[in-house]
């Protein structure tokens, strides 16, 4: 059992997205139905009937008090999300996110307690095969089956890596919240289903393109320079640091420069070359260390190295 945890905290550490905690990344050597209540509309030029929406964040002060209480929250949130502001509404999806973040390893737990879960996964599981179609109808083993409902219900999805199966937040869920909260946090949750839809990196190789991690690193500093006040503001830096550095190192299986001929990737080289032609600040400091090295023959040099080791230490790449 131990091990077992301890090798899937390692897959997990390989997975870039900040609903398990964001990847430490070095250089090389890893939606369900709702039925949400609509507003009432009417109230004093807000839209909204205040005396409801204070009635509804009391219950909320009071619900988060408890422990354990995923299961009612969501149960609340979706009952009474539509009843509330922008601002409002917004402070409730960022508490659900916390205490997301917080059951999830009550549920990675139960992924290794049912003990059949991990093989039953395994029988059902192909490759490019996606996990969130698993009919859970279709499992036969009533412990396995009441985990994965759980799972499906309480808006996580299944994830794999290194033979493990394992479940993260499934931002998809966020989308029917998405259109009663603020701008940042409807930008926020874009992100975020982009990152569960799926993961950048597994098993230490990208697992997207070189052209989606320069489009998913512009969305994100996009966000950055948007939302500068969001609560959300210093999670999406991060997630945008480790793009940056995964722009520019590669990872110890997808290395931005062959092992064996120190040669730039041809397909990432293409991707370079399309991503320094944008307006921003992130191409212009990939566009420096684009050049530096064409002029050395697209290869790692030891100036190469410097530049690189430079550019995520200056952070000159940050809006």
């Amino acid at each position: 059992m131990i091990n077992r945890k301890l090798l899937i905290a390692a897959v997990l550490a390989m997975i870039v997205s900040i609903n398990a905690g964001c990847t430490n990344v070095d250089k090389p050597a890893a939606p369900g139905g709702t039925n949400i209540t609509e507003p009432d509309k009417g109230q004093k030029g807000s839209g909204f009937d205040e005396a409801k929406q204070e009635s509804i964040m009391k219950e909320y002060e009071t619900i988060i008090a408890k422990e354990n209480n995923i299961f009612e929250y969501i149960s609340f949130a979706e009952k009474n999300i539509g009843g509330l502001s922008p601002k409002n509404a917004s402070k409730l999806i960022i508490k659900l996110e916390e205490i997301q973040k917080e059951y999830l390893p009550k549920l990675e737990d139960k992924y290794y307690a049912a003990g059949n879960i991990q093989s039953t996964l395994g029988e059902l599981y192909k490759p490019e095969y996606d996990l969130s179609s698993i009919d859970t109808a279709d499992v036969k083993d009533e412990e396995v089956k009441k985990v994965l409902e759980e799972t499906i219900k309480l808006g996580y999805k299944i994830e794999t890596a290194e033979g493990m199966f394992f479940p993260i937040i499934d931002y998809n869920f966020y989308e029917k919240y998405s259109s009663y909260t603020a701008a940042d946090i409807k930008d926020y949750i874009t992100l975020m289903t982009a990152e569960s839809d799926k993961v950048p990196a597994k098993d230490a190789a990208l697992v997207i393109s070189w052209d989606e991690l320069f489009d998913r690193a512009f969305k994100q500093e996009k966000f950055l320079s948007q939302h500068k006040d969001s609560a959300k503001y210093e999670e999406v830096r991060d997630l945008y640091k480790k793009y940056v550095t995964f722009a520019v190192y590669g990872l110890n299986n997808t290395p931005l420069f062959a092992y064996e001929n120190k040669k730039m990737d041809a397909d990432a080289k293409a991707a370079y070359e399309k991503a320094i032609a944008q307006d921003s600040k992130l191409a212009q400091a990939l566009k420096g260390y684009y050049e530096a090295v064409e002029k050395d023959g697209f290869k790692l040099t030891d100036k190469v190295k410097k530049y690189q080791d430079d550019l995520i230490k200056n952070q000159k790449f940050l809006p």
